[in-house]
C-alpha cells in the first residue's frame, strides 16, 4: 500500500506532468522558453508509463534481495521457480495484447479527426508485437547457452518478447512507418533478451521480468523515435521547423531529446524509487520473515493453500526443502 500509493500518487504523476502536460518542460506541446530542445516524443508511454515502472522495479528487486533458493552458491539460477501454468501465461499476454489497442489507439483522445492516426497506430502495434515475438522465440532457441539460449521453444521467453515489442513501439507508434515497426519489434526482442539475462547475470530476482520487458524495452522505445519518425508524421518542432528521425534525414535534435528527456526520467525515477525502497527496508517492513516466506504466503497472509498439496510436484516440494535447508 506504501509503495502502490507513492507511485501512483507522486513519482509517475511527476512524469506525466513533464512530458505530457502543455506546461511540462519535456512536451511538444509547450510553446514556452521552458521547453527542452524540440520537445520529447512518447505518444502512449514507452517512457511515461512503462519505463517509469520498470526502473522502479529494478530498484525494488535489488533493495529487496532474491527469493530464498533463487540462486545456488555458484550465483546461478536453481530450477523449480517458474510460472505454474503456462495456459495462463498465453491467456494473459493475448489479453495484454487486445488491451494494448486501448492504450495505444486511446491515446490520440479522440477518433474525430484522428481516425487515420488511430488506424496506423494499431497497424504499428500489431506488426512490432508480432515481429518481437517470432523473433523472440528464434532466439531462445538458436543462441547458445552462455549467451540464455536453451535450444528449445520456449512460450513464456516468446510471450515476455511480444509485451518487449509492444513496449518497444508505445512511444512512437503514431509516428512509425509500418516496415519500421517490424524492425523495432525484432530489436524489442534482443533488447528484453538481453536485459532478462543481465539480471540473472547480476543475481537481481525479477521474478516476471518487469525491467527487462518494461524498463529496458520502454528506454528503447524512445529512443527509437530519434531515429525511425518521418517528417510527414512528427509533430515535435524547434523555431517553426519539424524535427524528425535522424533516419530520415532529421538534423538529430529529436534524438537528443529523446535521449535527454530519457536520462531524466531514469535519474528521477531511480532515486525517488531508492529513496523509497531503501526507506522501507531500513522500516523492516518491505520484505516477509524467513518462516513465513518458506511457508509461503498463500498459507501465512492467505488463509490456505492455492493447491491442493498433492498436486505439487516433487520438485517443488524439493526446491521448498532445499530452500528450508538453507534458511
Amino acid at each position: 500500500m506504501v509503495y502502490t500509493s507513492a507511485l501512483v500518487g507522486f513519482i509517475y504523476p511527476v512524469v506525466v506532468h513533464w512530458v505530457w502536460d502543455s506546461e511540462g518542460f519535456l512536451s511538444t506541446a509547450n510553446t514556452g522558453d521552458s521547453r527542452l530542445l524540440c520537445g520529447m516524443i512518447d505518444f502512449a508511454g514507452s517512457g511515461v508509463v512503462h519505463s517509469v515502472g520498470g526502473i522502479a522495479s529494478i530498484i525494488a528487486s535489488s533493495v529487496l534481495g532474491p527469493r530464498r533458493g533463487r540462486f545456488n552458491e555458484d550465483g546461478l539460477p536453481n530450477p523449480g521457480f517458474t510460472g505454474h501454468s503456462i495456459a495462463l501465461t498465453v491467456l494473459g499476454t493475448f489479453i495484454l495484447w487486445l488491451g494494448w489497442y486501448g492504450f495505444n489507439q486511446g491515446s490520440t483522445l479522440t477518433l474525430l479527426g484522428n481516425a487515420q492516426t488511430a488506424g496506423r497506430v494499431g497497424v504499428t502495434t500489431t506488426l512490432s508485437g508480432a515481429a518481437a515475438a517470432v523473433s523472440g522465440l528464434f532466439i531462445k532457441y538458436w543462441l547458445p547457452p552462455s549467451l540464455g539460449g536453451t535450444h528449445v521453444w520456449d512460450l513464456a521467453h516468446m510471450c515476455n518478447s511480444l509485451l518487449g515489442g509492444l513496449v518497444g513501439i508505445t512511444a512512437g507508434c503514431a509516428t512509425t512507418e509500418a516496415w519500421a515497426a517490424l524492425i523495432i519489434g525484432v530489436l524489442a526482442s534482443f533488447v528484453y533478451h538481453g536485459a532478462s539475462c543481465m539480471m540473472r547475470k547480476l543475481r537481481i530476482d525479477d521474478p516476471l521480468d518487469a525491467f527487462a520487458v518494461h524498463g529496458a524495452c520502454g528506454i528503447f522505445g524512445i529512443l527509437m523515435v530519434g531515429f525511425f519518425t518521418p517528417k510527414e508524421y512528427t509533430y515535435a518542432e524547434n523555431d517553426g521547423e519539424l524535427e524528425y528521425g535522424v533516419f530520415y534525414g532529421g538534423s538529430g535534435l529529436l534524438l537528443a531529446t529523446q535521449l535527454s528527456g530519457m536520462i531524466i526520467i531514469v535519474l528521477w525515477v531511480g532515486t525517488m524509487a531508492s529513496i523509497l525502497f531503501l526507506s522501507l527496508k531500513f522500516l523492516g517492513i518491505f520484505r516477509v520473515s524467513p518462516d513465513v516466506e518458506t511457508a509461503g504466503l498463500d498459507v501465512s497472509k492467505h488463509g490456505g493453500h492455492a493447491y491442493e498439496p498433492e498436486t505439487v510436484t516433487r520438485m517443488e516440494v524439493a526446491m521448498r526443502e532445499k530452500a528450508s535447508a538453507q534458511a
